[in-house]
């Protein structure tokens, strides 16, 4: 069976300068650990820039990984939970990318 990792990208502040309350990490964290049984949550932030319709924005992020066999089940639990983030993180975009890896 071939192995997928979701890597979602989860912004630590909301559009208008607030900062994300840990209940947002917390809960998002909870959904994957009961659909998956696990992840992997990095607090190290790091920086990323975009522009939208020409204003630039300045992002600080963490990162949640989740390593799951590659069905189109799993697929479609991220896909709907794409939404449910944005809405939570109060974003126009939330990246959740993914890649094939290979379990040892």
């Amino acid at each position: 069976m071939s192995h997928r990792r979701y890597e979602i990208y989860l912004p630590t502040r909301y559009n208008d300068g607030k900062p994300v309350g840990a209940a947002a990490f917390m809960v998002t964290r909870q959904e994957l650990v009961e659909q998956f049984g696990a992840c992997s949550f990095f607090p190290e932030t790091f920086q990323g820039t975009w522009i939208q319709q020409g204003q630039t924005f300045e992002d600080e992020n963490v990162r949640i990984c989740v390593d799951v066999e590659d069905t189109p089940e799993n697929t479609l639990f991220f896909e709907r939970l794409k939404p449910r983030l944005r809405s939570r993180f109060q974003q126009l975009e939330i990246w959740i990318v993914s890649f094939e890896i290979r379990v040892i």
